[in-house]
């Protein structure tokens, strides 16, 4: 069967790329032709960058705010995830052309017999260039529309009454619908009022050995520390804390991200590029405890049974950190603040039989869906 994976727009976010990536191997494996549907949000226009532009440094330089965020536009994107996407060509392959809008999705009929939407937060609205979109409303009747894992990535209702009317019809032609979170589960169940089932991320459907091969193969050296933190938000309490477990441990700290973008960019280009993924997965492999306040950063701990402490982000969405830590019998590896981190849960070992045997039986029940459903 022919079959196309839509998820968020792939740049240099680690978790999403590898989820992607671990998907279409796994369908491939199952005889399927599975490419990924490289969609964008819109190239925005010269004269929108511009004004974009002078507006933080206006804010910056003049306002002397100290608050100002520097984002890359479509451009920097391209050449600070010269590596990742790099990656994204050479392992998530084939993969189709850019696509901007409906028009070009709705071309892609043509191409394929199914489609899946899956994994990562691709029911999000605020993340998504169109969330009915993400619900399928470019592909014909006929085809066969399937979630895996779909996340809605909070348990706050994003949708506005619009969006919630047009993608509770457009999820009635799902031939069958999966979901990460059980927040995800509740509702599908109560808003969308749809059948469900609850599976694992894509990247834990794949073993060990799968990313121990995938970084052999691009000779990825050794981590220059044994304390991994990987760390989406680097405020200053989340910088106490790695302070605090590094002297407790007696661990050198080490990172897998570039510089915060900021104004400087074009004096040090290279200061910015995302590192490979590649170097991203040996961190985990050559950690010997992991610092995370980020989904994946938790996922792939489990799966190279490395200790970790999970730090929550209401922002980015806990419900994603509640409802796998608790799948796996790890609540209490979750801190909110400083003020919850202590030498027990530091030292406390992790029950890892428990935590692989739960993965197991999970894996079966989420390969199982997806071979059912693409038969």
């Amino acid at each position: 069967m022919k079959i196309g994976v839509l998820t968020l727009p792939l740049w240099n976010n680690y978790g999403g790329i590898i989820q992607a990536y671990a998907l279409q191997k796994i369908l491939i494996n199952e005889g399927h032709e599975v490419s990924l549907i490289d969609y964008h949000h819109p190239i925005p226009s010269s004269l929108k960058l511009i004004r974009n532009s002078l507006v933080r440094s206006f804010k910056k330089n003049f306002l002397k705010r100290k608050d100002v965020i520097f984002y890359p536009n479509y451009y920097q994107k391209k050449i600070i995830s010269k590596y990742t996407r790099d990656f994204i060509g050479k392992e998530i392959n084939p993969i189709t052309k850019e696509l901007y809008n409906f028009n070009d999705l709705k071309e892609l009929n043509s191409e394929f017999d199914a489609f899946v939407v899956g994994s990562d937060q691709v029911w999000r609205p605020i993340y998504t260039p169109n969330i009915e979109n993400y619900f399928f409303d470019f592909v014909d009747k006929d085809k066969i529309k399937i979630a895996y894992a779909a996340s809605f990535g909070t348990d706050k209702w994003e949708f506005t009454m619009e969006q919630y009317l047009k993608c509770k019809s457009l999820i009635q032609d799902f031939k069958a619908v999966s979901v990460r979170e059980s927040s995800g589960v509740f509702i599908c169940r109560e808003k969308f009022e749809t059948k469900v089932l609850k599976v694992l991320d894509p990247s834990m459907l794949l073993d060990k050995v799968d990313y121990f091969n995938l970084c052999e193969k691009y000779q990825t050296q050794k981590s220059d520390g044994n304390l991994f933190t990987y760390i989406l938000d680097e405020s200053e309490h989340n910088l106490n804390i790695i302070k605090s477990v590094s002297s407790i441990l007696g661990l050198k700290s080490f990172k897998v991200m570039p510089k915060r973008f900021d104004d400087q960019f074009k004096s040090h280009k290279e200061d910015y590029f995302f590192p490979p993924l590649t170097k991203w997965i040996k961190a985990f492999e050559d950690a010997e405890f992991i610092i995370a306040d980020s989904f994946h950063g938790c996922v792939f701990s489990i799966i190279f049974n490395k200790p970790f402490i999970a730090i929550g982000n209401q922002e980015r969405g806990l419900t994603r950190f509640y409802s796998l830590l608790e799948k796996f019998q790890l609540s209490d590896r979750l801190i909110l603040s400083e003020a919850d981190l202590n030498d027990d849960l530091i030292n406390k070992p992790i029950d890892w039989n428990t935590v692989n045997s739960i993965l197991e039986e999970n894996k079966k029940i989420s390969l199982q869906f997806l071979k059912k459903n693409f038969e």
